[in-house]
């Protein structure tokens, strides 16, 4: 039973449902309490243990009922159109040809003989363990682990002992009732093998393709996986969240504050009647965001948008523009709309003929720059290609000198930068960070960083 209750812990991790050690050991306390006799009892035992919320509760119920399901070898419709009469009958000769008796190619053989639908589905569930049948990921392993069931359960013997028969004078009748039954078992393996792919590799495969996005330039994504991009993005978002998400001042019992405890003790003679402790100031950032929506650039500039609006319990306020010339402030989109809407309309709504840094500069100067301070944090995404007009590098410069940080995530590799119309050598040293950022990793890497830096020691 232990070993079946791992694989249950498994399959759950597999299709997405996280089962830690202390779930594990609640589990088989659980089960320790209610016994194994009602099905039902056990599977509301197990689930108010292991799920927890509505969500995890679906996916446990689906993968209870795909785990502990005995429908394999199950008797199939009268009339399958196979045309061979499949009535159990005792194989002749199986006891000197067919194999030495007790080997595990000939219980095979006898059990499908007597159609033995218990001790068939329970020889394919034990041959699945044997060749580690939890390991399954991929849909390509399929095949591999159909062959290795079925050598477990004692194919190769079935095999041989088909040859045999074959050979033998009037034995066509159970050379074709066996043959039936080597097809019938193929499929049942089979089938067997897909549910298992689908409980155990769903998890593992989500995981893998979800690296795979979080690593492609986010130019080159393509439209059917969007969606799985915005709940990539939002997962990210969650998680920094979970990690930055404190008080704005907590107190930190490990650090004693000398100073200020000698100090209030000094009327008991130094004795510390009272303590003091050093307190941590988590000082939430300012943000102005300015994203650049023009050509391949409105990729990356929808995916920063959707993350520092999924930040925003983190951020005491966040301004948002976006140009492509003129500087349109979008603050209000998103106050108004659901996150993902307002970037979507963004991303229709603001466009223009050319891009030109230079204009954009002079908007800000002329509609931000007395707003900007030493809390504020401006964040520019854009590929600094200006179309060979004025780059407006003394607006950058006052920017950096009144801003606590002026950060510029470039889509474009380093390699690029000053080439070409590329202005980014000229912004650079105006610049408290710049980075090259493609990726959805680096734009958490780049969220992480701005969300650390925001915490001082008071």
């Amino acid at each position: 039973m232990q070993e079946t209750l791992e694989d249950f812990f498994k399959a759950l991790r597999g299709s997405d449902l996280d089962v830690t050690l202390t779930d594990s050991i609640e589990a088989g306390r659980a089960i320790e309490i209610v016994g194994l006799a009602d099905r039902e009892v056990l599977k509301h035992a197990l689930g108010a243990t292991l799920a927890k919320s509505m969500d995890e509760r679906l996916i446990f119920d689906a993968c209870f009922d795909r785990f502990f399901s005995f429908d394999a070898f199950k008797e199939r419709p009268a009339g399958g159109g196979d045309g061979v009469n499949t009535t159990p009958f005792a194989m002749e000769g199986s006891g000197s040809g067919a194999g030495s008796g007790g080997s595990g190619g000939q219980r095979l053989v006898d059990m499908l003989m007597r159609q033995d639908q218990a001790g068939l589905a329970k020889a394919m569930k034990e041959a699945a363990r044997q060749v580690g049948m939890t390991d399954i990921w991929f849909f390509t392993q399929k095949g591999l682990y159909i062959q290795k069931i079925q050598k477990q359960m004692g194919s190769e013997q079935l095999d041989r002992d088909l040859a045999q028969l074959a050979a033998q004078p009037g034995q066509s009748a159970q050379v074709a009732a066996l043959k039936l039954a080597r097809r019938r078992l193929f499929e049942e393996v089979k089938d067997f093998v897909e549910k298992q792919l689908a409980m155990y590799g769903t998890a593992p495969t989500k995981r893998l393709h979800d690296e795979y996005l979080q690593a492609q330039k986010l130019s080159n994504i393509e439209q059917r996986d969007f969606q799985r991009m915005h709940d990539i993005v939002r997962k990210i978002a969650k998680r920094l969240s979970v990690i930055h998400s404190k008080k704005k001042k907590q107190e930190d019992r490990g650090v004693l504050d000398f100073r200020k405890t000698l100090r209030r003790n000094v009327a008991f003679d130094g004795v510390m009647f009272e303590t003091y402790w050093k307190t941590k100031v988590i000082d939430r950032p300012k943000v102005i965001a300015i994203c650049d929506v023009s050509g391949s650039v409105r990729a990356y500039a929808k995916f920063l948008l959707l993350f520092l609006y999924s930040l925003s319990e983190l951020l005491s306020k966040i301004r948002s523009f976006a140009f492509t010339n003129t500087l349109v402030d979008v603050t209000a989109t998103f106050d108004g709309m659901p996150v993902q809407q307002a970037v979507d309309k963004v991303m229709k709504d603001v466009g223009g003929s050319g891009t030109d840094y230079g204009q954009m500069f002079m908007d800000l100067q002329a509609q931000l720059m007395k707003e900007i301070d030493k809390k504020t944090t401006v964040l520019i995404l854009g590929d600094a290609r200006n179309n060979n007009g004025d780059p407006q590098t003394e607006v950058m410069k006052l920017l950096h000198q009144r801003a606590k940080r002026v950060i510029w995530l470039n889509p474009e590799p380093r390699v690029f930068w000053g080439l070409g119309d590329s202005e980014m050598k000229r912004y650079l040293p105006y610049c408290h960070l710049a980075k090259e950022c493609n990726t959805v990793k680096h734009l958490e890497r780049t969220m992480d960083d701005l969300l650390r830096v925001s915490t001082a020691t008071a």
